[in-house]
């Protein structure tokens, strides 16, 4: 699987913001059509998140991620939900690794888990717009977007491979 580079995550947000509705509508469909299994874990984790809070879109990410994999000749095969179980299971455990790393730490720790990721450029916009302060001076770091951003690395990752 390549490095979905910079300009594909660009592309691929540019495309499902600057379209018309039924461009974006043919998008979705086409993305539930090649990826039911990820399609449908994406759904159902906005559908937990917007219980508690309404700012989830994270099947809009999910498919944000699938079309910068494609723009770049990723996302062949099928995601399973043996490769999502696994990619969360691998996160939650980097994720608990973190918890455990005294606060001192914890950036050195997070840097070391990242420095060989090769699809930071899409998780890092991702990050970036869901921690996005908009009209205020405080990004939001609370728990949600953190359990947001643990769903959408999974989808990343269910979608990098073989």
């Amino acid at each position: 699987m390549p490095t979905v580079p910079p300009s594909a995550v660009t592309d691929a947000w540019n495309e499902l913001n600057l379209e018309d509705d039924d461009r974006l509508a043919t998008h979705v469909a086409q993305f539930r059509a090649e990826q039911p299994v990820l399609a449908g874990y994406l759904q159902a984790a906005e559908e937990a998140v917007s219980e508690r809070d309404d700012r989830g879109l994270i099947f809009f990410y999910g498919l944000w991620a699938w079309l910068a994999f494609r723009k770049c000749g990723g996302a062949a095969h099928e995601v399973t939900e043996e490769r999502i179980e696994a990619a969360w299971e691998d996160n939650e455990d980097e994720m608990h690794e973190l918890e455990a790393m005294n606060q001192g730490r914890w950036l050195s720790g997070a840097r070391s888990l990242t420095s060989d990721y090769r699809q930071m450029a899409l998780l890092g916009a991702m990050t970036e717009s869901i921690m996005d302060p908009g009209l205020t001076d405080r990004p939001q770091t609370d728990d949600l977007s953190g359990v947001i951003l643990l769903h959408l690395k999974t989808a990343i990752d269910a979608l990098d491979g073989d």
